[in-house]
This record gives structure tokens, sequence and C-alpha cells, in this order.
């Protein structure tokens, strides 16, 4: 059994002071709020075995400021993520070594959510309303190798979401 951890960024600026969009950062609530998911999967025991993450500021900035609510993790910088559709996901996740049993994706939408919906199919459950910033849905996959992962074989077990999370 694989388990997949699906994050989206957190809460970005609009627009970077480079005007370009693989520069944009979190903001203040968007630091806060991948911190309190972090902390929420600490609360959970959902435990970790690797990282891959976009290169982008945001994603960056969302592993490090989860990270804080999580503890120490180290992440695998994966280019592909970044604008990534589906297929290119899909193949990303297959292409994980075996020994780590419970993946976490850092990136983007909107393949980070067609990536929940393709892999869970009627298993989406809530994230079939949309995957918000900082939200971060748990797909269990009844595969041994991560090279047997493929559409519709998942089901999500559980979605957090910062927003729900703040008090």
């Amino acid at each position: 059994m694989k388990t997949l951890y699906v994050l989206r960024h957190a809460k970005t600026e609009r627009d970077s002071g480079t005007g370009r969009d693989f520069d944009r950062a979190l903001t203040e609530r968007g630091w806060s709020d991948a911190e309190l998911v972090g902390r929420e999967m600490t609360k959970r025991g959902l435990e970790i075995d690797a990282v891959l993450a976009s290169p982008a500021k945001r994603a960056a900035q969302t592993v490090e400021a989860f990270a804080r609510g999580y503890g120490d993790i180290v992440a695998e910088w994966e280019p592909g993520i970044y604008n990534a559709m589906v297929d290119r996901l899909i193949e990303i996740v297959q292409a994980t070594d075996d020994e780590a049993e419970r993946l976490l994706i850092v990136g983007h939408n909107p393949g980070f959510e067609g990536l929940v919906w393709s892999l869970a199919g009627e298993g989406a459950g809530k994230v079939r309303e949309g995957m918000p910033t900082a939200a971060m849905a748990a797909i269990e996959l009844p595969v041994d190798n991560w090279g047997e992962v493929f559409e519709g074989t998942g089901c999500v077990t559980q979605f957090i979401v910062a927003s729900e999370l703040r008090s």
C-alpha cells in the first residue's frame, strides 16, 4: 500500500517583483496556512518518507512553512511539477523510488486537482468541490510499486484545508 499526499501551494501574492509567475511568493497568510497544514498532518500521525516539490518560489516556500509545523523534511526539487498536467504528474509519481511508502508532492493547480480526481475517481470525495490553496489530499493506493499507479487506482482518505483549521 502506498500513500500519496498532494499539497497545493499556499496563498500567494498576485504578482512577483520580476513579473514572472515562477517567482511569486507566499503571502503572510500563505506562510501561516502551510504551517497549519503541517501541524495538522503531524497531529493526525501522517508520516512522510519522501517529498517532491515544484521549484517555483511559492512551492518552495510552502515546503519551508509546512516543515515549521510538521518537522524536518527534505524536499527533492522536481522541475516537471511546475505547470504539469495530470499525465505528467502521474509519470512523476510512477518514477518515485519504491523505498518510499508515503510521498508528499507540493505544487500547483489545475494539475494537482486533476491528479486527485484522476487517481481517486469516484473516491475523490470532497476534493470534487475544488482544491483551494494550502489544501492536502491523502490518496491511498493499493499498490506495492509506484509504477503501478494509474487512473482510478486510489481513494482519498483525508482532506485537510488550511482555511478550515484557522481559529
